[in-house]
């Protein structure tokens, strides 16, 4: 098995929700969102067989909407809603699911 996976993507686009097109949403989706759904996807059953855990790594962003960062919120919201899922799907399976949210380092 596996003991652990730990998922660290993270791209932006910057932009407000008028000026953003659809392929910036998509692209930002594809790595923070879908990626870590496809990786976590691939490798469950080694962390289910270890009695491992999944780190996902988001952002205070996937928890609280920012103006101008639409796409990133929409991909860590649903980094967010996937872990959260997942946490209870795994329970009895004694694999621990793990969030974390970070500060905005941009910024700091």
């Amino acid at each position: 098995g596996l003991w652990g996976l730990v998922n660290n993507a993270g791209v932006s686009a910057f932009g407000e929700v008028e000026f953003a097109s659809l392929d910036d949403y998509k692209n930002v989706a594809e790595i923070n969102l879908w990626g870590t759904v496809r990786v976590t996807k691939a490798f469950l059953p080694l962390i289910r067989r270890a009695k491992g855990r999944v780190v996902n790594i988001t952002s205070m962003l996937g928890r609280m909407a920012s103006p101008s960062r639409s796409c990133y919120c929409v991909s860590k919201f649903g980094v967010a809603a996937f872990s959260d899922c997942l946490r209870q799907e795994m329970y009895r399976w004694g694999v621990k699911v793990i969030l974390i949210e970070p500060s905005n380092f941009v910024a700091a």
